[in-house]
């Protein structure tokens, strides 16, 4: 009798291990794709704004790491990628920016994205839900977009604020 009810509690818990792994796999798999498509998309930049753009290559560096960063497919590819991104942040940050987008709106937006990348870079190292601190990334980085827009399409000068 002993060895019976051996041979059901074996049973019983080798049964009970494999759903739990077949379901831990499809949750993830069905986790990573659904995350991947709410991710923002970047926001377009505007013609003249993108001219400007073409000749900063710290940004150039920068647009493309993000883009990669978005078709990440494992915690380590990312890993990788954000230590990258921290380096291409400093040494956009230290660098000469182009005379029209010389402000502190975008100056204080690149801060916000080093934030972000340091929140993402956490949430993968303690291994925790990585998917809300992307997104928040790639809502900055729009921002970011977003205010070259508006800084080339200003016509006003700030001198006649300063005349007041």
């Amino acid at each position: 009798m002993s060895k019976f009810s051996v041979f059901i509690l074996l049973l019983l818990l080798f049964s009970g291990c494999n759903t739990k792994v077949e379901q831990a796999q499809d949750t993830l798999q069905e986790s990573t794709v659904r995350d991947a498509e709410e991710l923002p998309a970047p926001a377009q930049i505007d013609p003249m704004a993108r001219e400007i753009l073409d000749g900063w290559a710290e940004y150039q560096s920068l647009e493309e790491r993000i883009a990669v960063l978005m078709e990440a497919q494992n915690e380590e590819e990312m890993k990788l990628l954000l230590e990258e991104l921290n380096q291409i942040c400093k040494r956009l940050e230290e660098s000469t920016f182009p005379e029209a987008f010389d402000r502190p709106a975008v100056r204080s937006r690149l801060k916000v994205i080093q934030t972000y990348l340091g929140k993402l870079e956490a949430a993968l190292y303690y291994r925790l839900e990585y998917q809300e601190p992307l997104r928040e990334l790639m809502t900055s980085y729009n921002a970011l977009r977003e205010q070259f827009n508006v800084t080339v399409r200003n016509t006003l000068s700030p001198e006649l604020f300063e005349n007041e």
